[in-house]
């Protein structure tokens, strides 16, 4: 039995503050771990020593050099942390261009580094896996290709499964048909607020031009600290709440987390995405992927239409949705959708990668 034995688990955004919270409190229920975190309101809230909150960071209003500057300020906290509190493992969760920072700085101090939700680096910026093979000790990538690129670098890598497959209810028995009466669109424009106001003024427009041409409720789904203005018609639902998601017959929503979400509650959707042009036409460059929605990916092909950047305008977005909306290409994509899930695991993904990082003994 180890004298000391204390984890400090470092997320950077608000899934993978989620994510982290969740694993910690499988660790927790399978060990005496003492647990120290930089996060956000997920992991305060189960962390033993909550060290800083750099998941808001962009609710602190800071520039991106003010940004810079703080988060060297908290690296230095980490370094303290990981000497002083005799720290024997450190977990990632995502968040690349700090975390990256943490694993070298563990692994020059032979602390055992596990990276769960590791980064896309098959989407842009291959390099990064050559980082994580030299300062990471186990990964646990949450798409199923994702293990063989690991391999191929010689990682230790574990494909434990997706945990959304955990948070998002399993609704394959609610094969519901979409009402032809009225339906009811789910709308979401992002989580962070950069992203809430490039995308809100284009969902807004977008559903101006349906409520004019189909008899249909509109629901935003948005972050807690949402506090834009919204016409009366469409409600407001505020947090993740999926019992009020399962209601929803389409959705128009980002890409990432959100649009994953409803592939795995079988919701056919609209995909969209627009960048200010600078960061467009950088991604374009570094970006080596045909899609840009994960079950498009997993599935190697366009299932769910994806409006990115020109194509993401008022127009085009309600006539996709229009054209989801028809009863043939509607049941087609909810079919394919509902058997989606197979393919990112079963549950329990927090309790297994929880319990290969207590077991192992580096």
């Amino acid at each position: 039995m180890e004298k000391n034995k204390s984890i400090f688990i470092s997320a950077g955004d608000i899934s993978g503050d989620i994510h982290a919270a969740n694993l910690i409190k499988s660790i927790k229920n399978d060990s005496d771990y003492k647990i120290y975190a930089i996060g956000g309101d997920q992991l305060k809230k189960v962390a033993d020593g909550f060290i800083q909150d750099i998941v808001n960071i962009n609710g602190f209003g800071f520039f991106p050099i003010k940004q810079v500057f703080f988060l060297k300020e908290i690296f230095k906290t980490v370094k303290k942390y990981l000497v002083e509190k005799k720290v024997n493992k450190v977990i990632l969760v995502d968040y690349y261009g700090f975390n990256i920072h943490v694993a070298k700085l563990a692994h020059e101090l032979k602390i055992p580094v596990y990276y769960f939700v590791t980064p896309q680096v098959w989407a842009s910026r291959k390099y990064r896996i050559k980082n994580i093979a030299k300062y990471v000790n186990i990964a646990f990538p949450i798409l199923p290709f994702e293990k063989e690129m690991y391999e191929k670098e010689k990682v230790k890598v574990f494909f434990e499964g997706n945990p959304l497959v955990d948070l998002v209810p399993n609704i394959n028995d609610i094969v519901k048909e979409k009402n032809k009466g009225s339906v009811t669109i789910g709308l979401f424009a992002g989580s962070r607020k950069s992203t809430i106001k490039r995308h809100l003024p284009i969902i807004l427009d977008t559903v101006k031009i349906l409520k004019e041409k189909i008899n249909a409720k509109f629901v935003l789904f948005s972050v807690d600290n949402f506090e834009q203005n919204v016409p009366d018609y469409i409600t407001v639902k505020k947090g993740n709440d999926f019992e009020e998601r399962k209601k929803i017959d389409v959705a128009l929503c980002p890409s990432g987390t959100v649009s994953l979400e409803n592939a795995l509650m079988g919701i056919p959707m609209v995909v969209m995405y627009k960048l200010s042009w600078a960061n467009y036409l950088l991604a374009r460059l570094i970006v080596q992927v045909k899609y840009i929605t994960l079950a498009n990916i997993l599935l190697n092909k366009e299932l769910i239409p994806e409006c990115i950047q020109h194509r993401a305008t008022d127009k085009i977005l309600s006539q996709n949705i229009l054209d989801v909306l028809k009863q043939e290409k509607y049941d087609s994509i909810k079919e394919e959708l509902l058997k989606f899930r197979q393919q990112l695991g079963p549950e329990g993904v927090y309790d297994r990668v929880a319990k290969r990082i207590v077991e192992d003994n580096q």
